[in-house]
């Protein structure tokens, strides 16, 4: 049985809150690579994971980011997300801001794709994604914006 480490302690200074989200993102990506089951609609991709473990140049068209956090270290981010989209403190408009933060940082999508999916401009889901990142800050003084 693995022993779990209740001495480990969460350095929120090594990145920003969108650091922070996009090495998350990175995380569920090489989970999901491995064979993880973090239900998205994102898919498995293997030529990308091959050319990774390879060490190949990435294709220019999307940004592709390593991921360099730990398992402890995401599974804190994760309870931070879970923590603010399930608390009854968070309105409804607080939430969806925080839903279009996450599909941009979190699943790596532009904010064009954000705001045809959430069904807004692109002007107003920047400025979601502004507000979510600033309502983080807010929430949580361990993060710097």
């Amino acid at each position: 049985m693995n022993a779990i480490n209740t001495n480990k302690t969460m350095d929120w200074s090594k990145y920003t809150i969108d650091g922070w989200l996009e090495q998350f993102g990175a995380w569920c990506e090489t989970l999901r690579m491995k064979g993880g089951d973090l239900p998205d609609g994102l898919h498995i991709n293997q030529i990308y994971w091959l050319m990774r473990e390879a060490g190949m140049k990435m294709p220019k068209g999307k940004s592709y980011i390593r991921c360099n956090i730990d398992d402890y270290e995401a599974d804190q981010v994760q309870a931070l997300l879970r923590s603010l989209m399930n608390s009854d403190n968070t309105d409804f408009i607080t939430k969806f801001a925080l839903i279009c933060l996450i599909k941009n940082k979190v699943e790596n999508k532009g904010l064009g794709m954000v705001a045809k999916e959430t069904n807004q401009s692109k002007a107003q889901a920047a400025i979601m994604v502004s507000c979510a990142r600033f309502y983080i800050a807010g929430h949580d003084k361990r993060l710097k914006n």
